[in-house]
């Protein structure tokens, strides 16, 4: 008999729900921060540094995280974080109703940044537990799907509060999501994961010191999700910056206003929205390998647009491809990672592959906002390009070209 479908199912509808929503305030974050610290410095490298802060955040958690989601309850986990969200977006537009305070978005990014690295690491490990192994493309298409669609109209939505009210408001808002997040997880239910043996996690202390290197080791030890590992660090080291540039770019570069930043990146969610909805039937019909090798591959092509328009329609146009092929890609990784990871280890596998993807990002965005900033940002752009070109012609000749890469075992 056939799951019934997840729109029936209450507890994932309810978990459904409440994450679009807490999506739709990240992605005001996503535009407020940058332009509230452009409007407080004026610089680009200064952006690229509250990316750097935000990036070495995550990665700090990502170190220690997958133990402590496998050691703990996960519900409560994700409540945690978003309350501990909610209390530091919050303090900034308290503060700049006083006095603009530099320092304190390093500060609040920067520990945010730690707690929703947790919570995604969480996340990730929740949705299986929701739904169970048999459903998890279905829902990741479905969640992905409804948290781009949000974000669709959150860059356009926080870009006209910005221009109108003011930037905290935008910031203000995202914080109250996090509330109502955490308010919606107290009705969501997840199943119990059974610890591994005592005998080979015989405490929290060596648990946290030795996480990192048992998810590492899995990834190491699984042919396919080895090679994804090392191309997306790659790729993550020119990307985690590329919001930065393309900001710089419309409102510096071709001299647009803040509504039109937010409506250019609004085309982002709707790339990703699309991608997220025709994930999961792309990769039935196609196999992993065809939709991971096109993806990259389309995410290429629109880096090359991006580096050599000059109009901010045609540079919505490529940020739609760009981030269309970028979440096609994810959700492919993403679900695999789920598929052949056993529960007890699921936290510990995640929490490596984002650690080990993203080591290289803060240094990534603070060189490509650098290189911008001194040279403009058609050149960094159309490197960007080139690495993706370049992951894509090695891929087709590794295990990441098969179909069905989950049925390969770990070594």
């Amino acid at each position: 008999m056939s799951p019934a479908p997840l729109t029936r199912d209450r507890n994932f509808v309810v978990f459904w729900g409440t994450q679009t929503l807490s999506v739709l305030g990240d992605s005001f974050s996503v535009i407020a921060f940058p332009l509230l610290m452009l409007e407080a410095t004026g610089s680009l490298v200064q952006m690229g540094l509250l990316t750097s802060v935000m990036a070495a955040g995550s990665l700090s958690m990502g170190l220690v995280g997958g133990a402590v989601v496998d050691r703990f309850d996960r519900r409560r986990l994700l409540i945690a974080c978003d309350v501990a969200r909610l209390l530091l977006f919050a303090a900034v537009p308290v503060c700049w109703a006083f006095e603009p305070q530099v320092w304190l978005l390093f500060v609040v990014a920067g520990v945010a940044s730690v707690f929703g690295q947790l919570f995604q690491i969480t996340y990730i490990t929740a949705v299986p537990t929701i739904v169970g192994r048999e459903r998890v493309a279905d829902a990741n298409s479905k969640l992905q799907a409804t948290a781009s669609l949000a974000s669709i109209g959150g860059p356009a939505l926080a870009g006209l509060i910005a221009a109108t009210v003011g930037v905290t408001a935008a910031i203000a808002i995202d914080a109250a999501t996090f509330g109502v997040s955490a308010l919606g997880l107290l009705a969501v239910r997840l199943s119990r994961v059974a610890p591994a043996a005592s005998a080979d996690r015989p405490g929290l202390g060596r648990d946290l010191r030795t996480g990192f290197i048992t998810g590492a080791r899995f990834l190491w030890r699984h042919p396919v999700l080895r090679v994804l590992t090392i191309f997306l660090t790659v790729t993550t080291f020119v990307t985690y910056g590329l919001t930065d540039v393309i900001i710089y770019q419309v409102r510096h570069g071709l001299g647009e206003s803040e509504d039109v930043v937010g409506y250019v990146m609004a085309a982002a969610g709707a790339g990703t929205c699309l991608a997220a909805v025709l994930s999961a039937r792309l990769r039935r019909t196609f196999g992993f390998g065809a939709c991971w090798i096109t993806a990259m591959t389309l995410c290429g092509l629109a880096g090359v647009v991006l580096a050599l328009n000059r109009d901010a329609v045609v540079m919505g146009a490529g940020v739609f491809v760009f981030w269309f092929g970028l979440m096609l890609a994810a959700v492919c990784s993403m679900s695999l990672r789920q598929l052949v990871t056993p529960d007890p280890l699921l936290g510990r596998v995640t929490a490596a592959f984002w650690t080990i993807h993203y080591s290289l990002a803060p240094l990534g965005a603070a060189v490509l906002t650098a290189a911008a900033d001194r040279f403009g940002a058609s050149g960094p752009l159309l490197a960007v390009a080139v690495i993706y070109v370049a992951v894509v012609g090695v891929a087709i000749f590794t295990p990441i070209r098969e179909r069905n890469p989950e049925d390969r075992p770990a070594s």
